[in-house]
């Protein structure tokens, strides 16, 4: 699909951009913003994509695996 996912550390978010745009969107996490609960990541350093989609982020400082629901 050519789409990129960002896995943007220092502000604590995954970043879509869209095949040929140069201006992402936040899709997880807050920007600026760590923490510990399910909306918010703490430098997230890969993400992944299943066969539906979802999304796989590893959420390094929190120590887990977080997964975002396709929608």
């Amino acid at each position: 699909m050519d789409n990129i996912y960002v896995a943007d550390m220092a502000n604590h978010r995954i970043q879509f951009f869209l095949s040929g745009q140069f201006v992402g969107r936040t899709i997880a996490g807050i920007t600026g913003v760590n923490g510990t609960n399910a909306s918010v990541l703490y430098q997230p350093r890969w993400v992944t994509l299943d066969k539906q989609l979802n999304l796989y982020v590893s959420d390094t400082d929190n120590h887990r695996v977080q997964m975002f629901r396709r929608y």
